[in-house]
């Protein structure tokens, strides 16, 4: 079952880039300690511009990292699951 999760308060990180890439190391953190097989973050400012850093700090941690454009034109970050699990996703 998805689950929205919202936790980051803006005075965690005041800049858009910082703020952009702690979401995305909350979301490696997640996975990487089994919490989650995938998360993804939706309309994730500044995503263009941390995707080369994001992708290396997810693939450091064994973890996929996708980009996925929406219809409404903005990026949504997917991490996960992890590199090599083959696994068919009803039995994780």
């Amino acid at each position: 079952m998805d689950h929205s999760i919202v936790w980051l308060s803006s005075s965690a990180a005041p800049d858009l880039v910082d703020r952009a890439l702690l979401e995305i190391d909350a979301a490696i953190a997640l996975v990487s300690g089994g919490v989650a097989v995938r998360v993804r973050i939706c309309c994730l400012g500044d995503a263009d511009t941390v995707a080369l850093q994001g992708a290396a700090r997810a693939q450091a941690a064994g973890l996929a990292f996708r980009l996925q454009r929406e219809a409404s034109e903005a990026l949504t970050v997917i991490v996960g699951p992890r590199l090599g699990d083959e696994r068919p996703a009803g039995s994780r």
